[in-house]
């Protein structure tokens, strides 16, 4: 297995030296493992040329087999030091990849940088299993009984759509607005429609996206106006990517939840972690309000 590694970092760096540099050994070192591999092959493996080398065709098959192999066992053993080394290493899991890419994801660095942790973020639409490993868990509809849970935010719905749909659409009666959707979340529409006087069968719905981020985007860039959770758009209000075209935010009833999971072996950073994300959306929430001050919707 030695030899092989040592094959596989020669081939990868085109050079017996640069090998020997990379794996921490002399070049005499790399030279008699390459050989040996090549005494049990039967056959040159590289073509020596100087001080260059190059992968005979023989040599070239038997990279191509063994490289990927060899790096995941190198990553593994990395994972496994930087586990053991590392005291706080956290895995939060979430089942809403929509709220962690616009919510979660945007601020982990600084999270991280301020309280010297690292952060592993998985997500899964699937309740965990027993004997699964994770820290937090970042949810709105996966109950976990019997684990500390932090309520995070309650969740508000706005519609909005790209500064010039907003536009074009104001005035003209809702039912007749161009609206796109997310899979994910067929309950959005109904309720902000049912809250706002509409007839959500009267609606016309055009283009449906897998997830909220997709349909964010899509409406970012002028493809209907979207009906979606506020902490999902917050953003992009504020930098001007969208805007609203309803003034009015409707609570869907929802609560965004995050469990400490009690069998974590770092209980005290993961309590930080659910406070952090419980700041950072109330926060959010401060700034929407101060700027919903300055602003106005077009729905009529």
């Amino acid at each position: 297995m030695t030899a092989i590694r040592v094959f596989v970092a020669a081939g990868r760096h085109g050079s017996f030296t640069r090998a020997a540099g990379a794996l921490g050994i002399t070049q005499s070192a790399v030279s008699r493992h390459i050989a040996s591999l090549e005494a049990l092959a039967g056959r040159t493996l590289f073509a020596r040329r100087g001080p260059t080398i190059a992968l005979t065709p023989a040599g070239s098959q038997f990279y191509e087999a063994v490289k990927e192999a060899v790096s995941t066992i190198e990553l593994a053993a990395g994972q496994l030091v930087q586990g053991l080394a590392t005291h706080d290493r956290l895995t939060v899991r979430t089942s809403m990849p929509s709220f962690a890419m616009s919510v979660v994801v945007p601020a982990l660095g600084a999270f991280m940088a301020d309280h010297f942790v690292k952060v592993d973020l998985v997500t899964s639409l699937s309740p965990p299993e027993p004997r699964e490993e994770f820290d937090v868990l970042i949810t709105r509809d996966l109950p976990l009984p019997g684990m500390e849970c932090w309520s995070l935010s309650r969740e508000t719905l706005v519609c909005v759509g790209s500064p010039a749909m907003v536009s074009e659409q104001a005035g003209r009666d809702p039912h007749c607005w161009p609206l796109i959707a997310a899979r994910s979340r067929p309950d959005a529409l109904p309720v902000w429609a049912l809250a706002r006087g509409l007839s959500a069968e009267q609606l016309r719905v055009g283009a449906v996206y897998d997830h909220f981020f997709l349909a964010v985007a899509a409406a970012a860039g002028g493809a209907g106006l979207l009906v979606a959770p506020q902490a999902l758009v917050r953003d992009a209000l504020r930098t001007g990517a969208l805007a609203l075209a309803d003034p009015e935010p409707v609570p869907s009833g929802e609560t965004y939840v995050a469990y400490v999971n009690a069998q974590s072996h770092h209980m005290q950073a993961a309590r930080a972690f659910c406070r952090w994300l419980k700041g950072r959306l109330r926060d959010g929430e401060r700034g929407q309000v101060a700027g919903d001050e300055n602003g106005s919707g077009a729905f009529r």
